[in-house]
């Protein structure tokens, strides 16, 4: 059972995730450019870098928030858990951006976006697994 003092945590991390896909549901809202172009290297780079950075977010914000909704779970569970969440959220996210116009659902955006949540897991359990070492 919940006590009225982890509630705050709870609310203030769930408050942030959604805020932060907010965010990035904002960003897929903008539409595309009507004229065909030809990105360059560093243009490509720096938007499927954000991509990168902006799914690494998403899964640290979703693992803090699944760990003070489950703090009895297993890191492992938590990391799970957490990633399928984001997972779901960058395919919701290129299927919302089919309907935006000059825009398009891309297969590759969501592979990009499991870069950045794979990432930040990896970093995570390395931390736990850490953490777990020097007690």
């Amino acid at each position: 059972m919940q006590t009225k003092a982890s509630f705050p945590p709870l609310l203030a991390r769930g408050l942030s995730l959604l805020l932060w896909m907010g965010v990035i549901f904002l960003f897929s809202a903008l539409p595309g450019s009507e004229y065909p172009y030809t990105p360059t290297l560093s243009y490509f780079l720096e938007r499927k870098g954000a991509h990168v950075v902006e799914y690494a977010a998403l899964m640290f914000l979703a693992v803090r928030f699944v760990a003070a909704l489950f703090p009895r779970e297993a890191v492992r569970n938590i990391l799970l858990l957490s990633t399928c969440f984001a997972l779901a959220y960058a395919v919701s996210d290129e299927l919302h951006q089919f309907f935006v116009p000059y825009r398009g659902a891309k297969m590759s955006d969501v592979l990009i976006d499991g870069l950045g949540i794979a990432l930040m897991g990896t970093l995570l359990w390395l931390a736990a697994d850490r953490h777990k070492r020097r007690r």
